[in-house]
């Protein structure tokens, strides 16, 4: 039977990410190089999933869902690392 507030976990392979550094790495990566903006608890899916192909609990072909369940734009937003000159043309292929 179920507790209120609490879900099973449906798979045996199932697994989370409890580091709030690398959570915040993996929303930092994410905002970075794909330009989605999680929320930490999607991020923590994203974190859990690079643990997991790192020792071996999941492989590079494997199908894998993860989810962010909220928008980013209720957390503080990431660092800014680079920016754009509107001046110039945008080179795309640097980006």
């Amino acid at each position: 039977m179920r507790r209120a507030g609490k879900m099973p976990i449906p798979s045996p392979r199932a697994f989370a990410c409890r580091s709030d550094e690398n959570i915040s790495a993996a929303l930092n990566e994410v905002s970075r190089e794909e330009g989605l903006l999680l929320c930490p608890e999607g991020a923590a899916t994203y974190a859990a999933y690079k643990q997991s192909l790192a020792d071996g609990r999941v492989a590079k072909n494997d199908r894998v869902m993860l989810f962010n369940c909220a928008t980013g734009l209720k957390y503080p937003l990431p660092p800014v690392t680079r920016t754009l000159d509107r001046h110039q043309p945008i080179d795309y292929a640097n980006l």
